[in-house]
């Protein structure tokens, strides 16, 4: 996801402001609010949402999606930080940061509270999830065929008798 600065600019001079009168209003330095025109760097969250507002628009209109949606993407263009998302759903931040980056599943009881929160449909977030598996599942599949003798043997339980080799040194305590 990426800020639109040419829609940044165009909405920031329809409404007769000067970069300094943004950047009074979202509570940033003028030089930022240049950055943001000219690179297209992505603002925090809170201060994306800031800038929506103060520019009398949607977050989404300030964005541009890159690629399939994300649930950091959809986090981010609803203008919330992962503190406000956990806070909301009663956990800790790093409970949904793992949900967030994909090391674990998003739980069926959250759908609705996210969908809510980030203003989509909660069909939306289980196809997300699902997309999730897939690409997961895809990962697995390259892993196996690039390193094809880690199959099964090196996932079955060591043999009993197998000698499994120690440290290469040992630490004694003074006699």
């Amino acid at each position: 996801m990426r800020l639109r600065r040419d829609r940044l600019r165009e909405l920031r001079r329809a409404r007769k402001l000067t970069q300094a009168q943004i950047a009074i209003a979202v509570g940033c330095a003028r030089s930022t609010v240049s950055t943001w025109e000219t690179s297209g760097s992505m603002p925090r969250p809170a201060v994306l949402r800031y800038l929506a507002k103060a520019l009398g628009t949607t977050v989404a209109d300030l964005t541009e999606p890159g690629g399939p949606p994300s649930l950091r993407a959809l986090r981010t263009a609803a203008g919330m930080r992962q503190v406000d998302i956990a806070r909301m759903l009663g956990v800790g931040t790093p409970t949904y940061c793992d949900v967030e980056t994909g090391r674990q599943k998003i739980p069926t009881r959250w759908i609705p509270l996210l969908a809510r929160a980030l203003d989509v449909l909660p069909d939306s977030l289980r196809e997300l999830t699902a997309t999730r598996k897939n690409k997961t599942s895809h990962r697995n599949a390259i892993r196996q065929q690039m390193n094809p003798e880690s199959d099964s043997e090196s996932t079955a339980a060591p043999d009993s008798r197998e000698v499994i080799p120690g440290p290469k040194y040992r630490l004694t305590a003074p006699l």
